[in-house]
Formats: structure tokens, C-alpha cells, sequence
């Protein structure tokens, strides 16, 4: 199945889910129902009681907090090509884990931000940068952030639309807005403890952008705001983008993401040596034969 009809499909039943709900609720009349415009209301609240508590505290409270609007079934998960606890592809749930424990590894504590970059055009960096995010969520102590910078191919857009959010600002906007705070352009995943930040409208962005002061500000700030929340990256390919090397000296660390059989030695060998060694957390196979 394509992913085109990956999206209609789970589009579908979503749509399907959307209409239970609605009639869920004109039969609950009389009943106490908590408007999701009342959020903002209660994360105020919350700020104010965490008030002389430290940092990891306001976290925790804050993660305890966390309302999602619309989760992805199991079903729709896997449809979409997404790891979750329950997925039946426990290999590849394993694998994730173990990329996700090795990055660990590497900042035993506290929080990191991570780039995520194919060395080739479709060469597998957005899947393996939507699962990895994925992954650290399964954690309910942690947080997972993905940051949609494909400028070429974005992948975050699409799951936004799904959970009718598609009209959320974006980091297009964030760059291009001085105005626009980070809550604007922080959205729900459909996945529980996992945010993303889609790449907005795009048409004119350049890779000035990214070395910005405000970018750099915005990265800094969006690791720093929680303790629990591991940044993820999805960046464009490596060999088509300067984009990616100016993304890839702004994190902390990054992941290369390789097709089996489609990059040559020396290809490889050149993107290497182009990224700072201490920063090269490693590279993923993808679509190796079992």
C-alpha cells in the first residue's frame, strides 16, 4: 500500500470517529463536559500551584497535564507506518528502542536535540525521524518534540491534517513573524506525550533561515523549556540540501539514514566527513532485508 492511500485510508476512519463523537455528544446532554478551549485556562492554574517548585517538578506536573485532543487508534498507527507499544512489527519496535537507547547513552542527563537526515532524496530520514519521536514518547517520564525543517519533502503537515490541525502555524511563520510565540507553532501529534512543529508555508524559505538567530533562540528554547523533551529533527537530504549541514551544527547530535543498497562507500564517506565527529551519533540501514 502506498502512502498516499495509507493517508486516505486512516483519513477515512478518522472522519468515521469524528462522527461517533459528535453524536456522542448531543446525547450527553446535561453532562459535564470540558470545552478544549478551556486548556490555556488550566495550564494557567497549574503554572500558578508549580510556582515554587523546581524545574523537573513543573515538568512532571505539566506532562501529568497534557490533554489530547484526538489520538491515532492502534489501528491508524499502523496504517501510517508509525511504531507504537502495541505494534506487531516488534522488530521493528526493537529497533527504534535500541536508537533510542543509544542516543541515550550519549546524554546520560538531561535532554538532547537530534537531526535526522537521509543521505539521498527518499531515502527513509522522515520515517526514521517520526518513529524515533514516537519511540521516546512510549516513556510516560518523557516528552518528544519533532521539528519538521524538510523544506523539500515535509511529512508533518500530513498528520496534522488528519487530526484537523492542518491550518496550524508553522516554522515558516515562527521565522518570518517576530510576533508569533512558540505555543503558536507547538501542536498535538495524534500520539500521546509527542508535539510537533510542521514546517508551515514554505514556498519562499531559504536556507537563511536556519541560520538565523531566531532559529538558533528557538532551538534552544524549545530543549530547554522542559527537561523531559528530547528534540527531533527531520531534516532534508544531505546531498540536496545545505540546509542539512546547517541544521546538523545546531544540534546536538545527528542520524544519518542510509537505503540498503543505495549509497555508494564513497558518497558516504564524503557526507561524513562533513559533519563535526563529535555530533555523528550514527548511521540507520533502512530497508534491510530481514
Amino acid at each position: 500500500m502506498t502512502d498516499r492511500a495509507k493517508i486516505a485510508n486512516v483519513r477515512s476512519i478518522v472522519q468515521q470517529q469524528q462522527s461517533k463523537t459528535d453524536r456522542r455528544k448531543l446525547k450527553s446532554t446535561g453532562r459535564a463536559m470540558v470545552a478544549l478551549g478551556q486548556t490555556s485556562n488550566g495550564s494557567k492554574e497549574v503554572r500558578k500551584l508549580n510556582d515554587s517548585v523546581g524545574i523537573a517538578d513543573r515538568a512532571r506536573a505539566d506532562l501529568a497535564n497534557m490533554e489530547e485532543s484526538k489520538l491515532f487508534s492502534d489501528r491508524q498507527l499502523d496504517m501510517l507506518g508509525i511504531v507504537h507499544p502495541r505494534s506487531k512489527d516488534r522488530r521493528m519496535v526493537d529497533a527504534m528502542r535500541q536508537l533510542r537507547t543509544k542516543l541515550y547513552a550519549l546524554q546520560p542527563e538531561g535532554n538532547f536535540s537530534v537531526l535526522v537526515s537521509s543521505v539521498v532524496p527518499q531515502g527513509g530520514g522522515s520515517f526514521v525521524s517520526l518513529n524515533l519521536a514516537s519511540t521516546i514518547a512510549f516513556d510516560k517520564a518523557k516528552t518528544s518534540l519533532l521539528v519538521d525543517a524538510n523544506l523539500h519533502d515535509p511529512v508533518v503537515h500530513k498528520l496534522l491534517k488528519l487530526i484537523g490541525r492542518e491550518n496550524q502555524f508553522g516554522l515558516t511563520e515562527y521565522l518570518e513573524h517576530p510576533d508569533l510565540g512558540i505555543d503558536q507553532i507547538v501542536s498535538p501529534s495524534g500520539i500521546p506525550r509527542m508535539r510537533v512543529i510542521p514546517i508551515g508555508e514554505h514556498d519562499e524559505m531559504s536556507a537563511e533561515h536556519f541560520t538565523s538567530a531566531r532559529y538558533k533562540q528557538l532551538m534552544q528554547d524549545i530543549q530547554s523549556r522542559y527537561d523531559n523533551r528530547f528534540v527531533v529533527v527531520d531534516g532534508p537530504a544531505m546531498t540536496t540540501s545545505a540546509d542539512a549541514r546547517i541544521l546538523s551544527d545546531i544540534c546536538d547530535y545527528t542520524i544519518l539514514v542510509i537505503p540498503y543498497g543505495g549509497v555508494t562507500p564513497g558518497v558516504l564517506d564524503s557526507v561524513v566527513d562533513e559533519i563535526d565527529e563529535s555530533k555523528l551519533a550514527g548511521i540507520v540501514i533502512n530497508d534491510q532485508p530481514g
